[in-house]
């Protein structure tokens, strides 16, 4: 008669994590077959226990509450009654584990229903943009900006499915500023445009925070953009084009054709962007602002033209010299407006044909402006930048010759061209001034 092979019980070893197993159980009795579930896998006094239970619900749940036992050998252990489930009080002890001796199980919840609890008034990001940009036009933001900070807001709510203000997170914002591309929708936005679009959103959302009934806010207790990475100065200028600059010849190219464009209606356009430094025209633009207002603050008696902190970008008020070129200019074409109507397209077409890129008007005049006259605080007070920006972008980026030929150029009325004046004179010696 062969021997039955014995057995080889399926426990955990002694050097495993805890793993206590249910499994069924199979055994003959008087004829009738049973099957019942046995628990094993611990240990009680160096050895192996097993207990049977007839009902798998049963074993399952003193497997469980033995396991929890085990794995807090060591601790006092005691009997309650409460009216948490087995999975709920499993939670409480790990909180306690977690939050050991510093805090309180009570106080974690109090600081976390102060902090994190869903708002009892919640918004979509669009119908709290609404708002946002309401409250930012009565504080006095320019139309101009308030377009800028309503279409990065857009693009954020239209790109993440408009979620609730409430439900964003640092992973979501990260995420779409990642998404951000360039203007030929494939390379990633510039550094720039990150930070700008940072900033915007992160602004909403301390206002979101901020408390005030007549909106019902707060709409959420943390803003997710503060822990999203922002590029320094200087990592954003490593991605920042060179400054652009029209050369004499090429200006007076350009000049020449304005001159013969729809009749000179956009010379005083250029000639004040070029040989003032006025802010290019945008629909909010200091030279749009100054053409509403050109008899009372464009002074050819005087010789300098006011730009009030109303229509500066910087908002401090500032003085622009009238150059004898650029009086020459505005006397020549003194009919017509400095923005003529409709002027958007045409506009863009002459920029377009003469490759100008952005800021190329202001960055001229004051390139030049110091190449002439060597004098950083005199350009910095009539561009409006501060003397430290002019000196790092704009000096010794042009002689002293160019600069003289740049604010040389008048318009000859009979060849109806620009050429190079001999009556601009050059400044005397001892009128340069230090850098």
């Amino acid at each position: 008669m062969s021997r039955t092979k014995k057995r080889t019980r399926i426990v955990a070893n002694d050097s495993a994590a805890v793993k206590i197993t249910v499994r069924p159980y199979s055994y003959e009795k008087n004829g009738i077959f049973y099957t019942s579930f046995l628990v094993q896998g611990w240990k009680e006094g160096g050895k192996w226990k097993k207990r049977e239970f007839k009902d798998e619900a049963k074993a399952k749940t003193f497997a469980a509450l033995k396991e929890i036992e085990t794995k807090n050998e060591g601790r006092k252990m005691g009997m309650v009654l409460s009216p948490l489930t087995e999975k709920q009080t499993q939670e409480a002890v790990t909180a306690f584990d977690a939050l050991g001796e510093t805090y309180s199980l009570t106080q974690a919840v109090q600081f976390f229903l102060a902090n994190h609890r869903p708002p009892e008034f919640t918004t979509p990001i669009d119908e709290g943009t609404k708002l946002f940009l309401d409250g930012k036009e009565r504080e006095g933001m320019r139309p101009r900006s308030l377009r800028g900070t309503k279409g990065v807001l857009a693009a954020f709510a239209n790109a993440n499915g408009n979620p609730e203000v409430h439900e964003v997170t640092r992973q979501v914002v990260e995420s779409h500023l990642r998404n951000l591309r360039a203007e030929d929708g494939i390379s990633p936005a510039k550094r720039k445009s990150w930070n700008t679009h940072r900033n915007e959103i992160s602004q909403f959302f301390d206002w979101a925070m901020a408390e005030d009934l007549s909106t019902n806010r707060p709409w959420c207790f943390a803003n997710p953009v503060r822990q999203v990475k922002q590029f320094t100065a200087q990592q954003v200028a490593e991605q920042r084009p060179d400054k652009s600059t029209t050369s004499p010849d090429d200006l007076q190219k350009l000049f020449s054709f304005l001159m013969r464009y729809r009749g000179g209606r956009f010379v005083k356009t250029f000639a004040l962007a070029y040989f003032a430094g006025i802010r290019p025209s945008k629909d909010d633009s200091e030279l749009t602002k100054l053409a509403e207002h050109e008899a009372e603050f464009i002074n050819l008696k005087t010789g300098q033209i006011f730009i009030p902190a109303k229509f500066s970008k910087t908002k401090n008020d500032r003085q622009v010299t009238i150059t004898d070129n650029l009086r020459a200019w505005l006397e020549a074409y003194k009919v017509f407006p400095i923005i003529p109507k409709n002027y958007g397209t045409p506009l863009s077409k002459i920029r377009t044909h003469f490759d100008l890129k952005r800021d190329e008007t202001r960055h001229s005049f004051i390139s030049y402006h110091v190449a002439l006259h060597r004098s950083v605080g005199d350009a910095a007070l009539q561009a409006g930048n501060s003397e430290s920006m002019v000196r790092k972008h704009y000096l010794n980026l042009h002689t002293k010759g160019e600069g003289l030929a740049f604010f040389s150029i008048v318009p000859d009325l009979k060849a109806r061209r620009a050429i190079l004046s001999t009556k601009i004179p050059q400044p005397a010696p001892g009128a340069l001034k230090a850098i």
